[in-house]
């Protein structure tokens, strides 16, 4: 497999790492400060992600196999080209061919950079200068970063760190500003206007808050399971290892994280949203008052809908769960107020927490006697 195919592969492995952890927090953020989320600004988002993971793999990546043999022959100093121009003098001894690796090198130093420069002035409207700056810098910490041996976690440097590349990654940089200024007009902005998330939400915006509530508490089990095993084998503790791979501990586990996502985080946050609700900022108000819902509802929509869930998911029947949901959004979706069956028995509406907020009694009108008290006499 050549090293250009490795680093490709590398650059769709951290994507796909990346995507799960980053794309509920992202969703929130959206919400928090945009008020709606757009399909296009998550095409950008997406695209910038996968940008910056391919600037990882094909800067970094593949890592060799460090062996004493490997390390006698690349002492730290020879590592580092300072000499200005130098890669032409590689092409010119190629006779300036376009086929030649040093041609094919500096030409892909070039392109490597050219999304960064679009992206910091199409994305987040830098001018020129800042743009070619912070191109300047991320590439030197990108020299440094293969110059050091990665900052000394290597015993010896694997790439050069070369002068050169520093200067053709800020032309790209360049390059890549001044074709967002040109063809930047022709797309659509890829950040929306902001807008009061006060409308009802959709099933669809619901459906995804369900992913994401089964997103993060798998995310969660993932994480104590890892922990447990890199400790294990930080400390020399095959114990913790043992424990993390055991079944017992992933029953656990499997049991405790869904009552805290689905009970106990709705039951300490006003709004009543579990983890998945959160990102997508939807919160329960209570059917009958447009209040804060009682804490029963939370009992009741574990009881009816979580409890269930979790069990046909620990045996194998996803399938059914997501049946199961589809068939409760297309009966929501006959009803005029979009009620749920879930909604229906919790006496809960689901909607958005800036509506939620609004709604909420100020403190001084919870009850008559403590707004006799509040109020001052004439």
């Amino acid at each position: 497999m050549s090293v250009r195919m490795s680093e490709s592969i590398i650059t769709l492995v951290l994507f796909a790492l990346l995507v799960p952890v980053a794309v509920l927090p992202w969703v929130h953020w959206q919400y928090r400060r945009r008020g709606r989320l757009r399909g296009w600004s998550a095409v950008v988002a997406a695209g910038s992600a996968l940008y910056g993971c391919g600037l990882v793999a094909f800067t970094l990546f593949p890592l060799p196999d460090v062996t004493a043999e490997f390390c006698t022959s690349r002492p730290l100093r020879d590592y580092w080209q300072t000499r200005p121009f130098a890669s032409l003098d590689d092409i010119a001894a190629a006779g300036f061919s376009p086929t030649s690796p040093a041609f094919l090198q500096v030409a892909l130093n070039v392109v490597l950079f050219v999304p960064l420069g679009f992206l910091l002035r199409y994305r987040f409207g830098r001018g020129v200068v800042a743009s070619t700056a912070i191109g300047s810098l991320v590439s030197l910490a990108v020299e440094a970063t293969q110059g050091t041996a990665v900052f000394g976690l290597y015993p010896c440097p694997y790439r050069i760190a070369d002068v050169d590349d520093l200067m053709v990654n800020t032309a790209g940089a360049l390059v890549g500003w001044l074709l967002a200024r040109w063809v930047g007009r022709l797309l659509p902005a890829a950040v929306p206007e902001p807008v009061p998330d006060t409308g009802p939400p959709g099933l669809l915006r619901r459906g995804f808050a369900f992913a994401g509530d089964l997103l993060t508490m798998s995310l969660v089990q993932f994480a104590c399971r890892a922990v447990l095993v890199l400790l294990g084998e930080g400390t020399g503790t095959p114990r913790l290892t043992d424990l993390a791979t055991s079944d017992w501990f992933g029953a656990a586990v499997g049991v405790l994280v869904p009552v805290v996502a689905t009970v106990v985080v709705p039951l300490l946050r006003v709004d009543r949203a579990t983890p998945g609700q959160i990102a997508f900022n939807l919160a329960l108000a209570d059917a009958r008052t447009g209040g804060v819902a009682p804490a029963r509802a939370v009992v009741l929509r574990f009881v009816f809908w979580w409890l269930p869930v979790l069990l046909l998911i620990s045996a194998g029947h996803s399938g059914v769960v997501f049946f199961a949901a589809v068939v409760i959004g297309l009966a929501a979706r006959s009803r005029t107020d979009r009620r749920s069956l879930l909604g229906l028995i919790s006496s809960t509406n689901t909607t958005t927490a800036r509506v939620l907020r609004s709604e909420r009694p100020c403190p001084t009108s919870r009850t008559p006697e403590l707004n006799a008290r509040n109020t001052p006499e004439p």
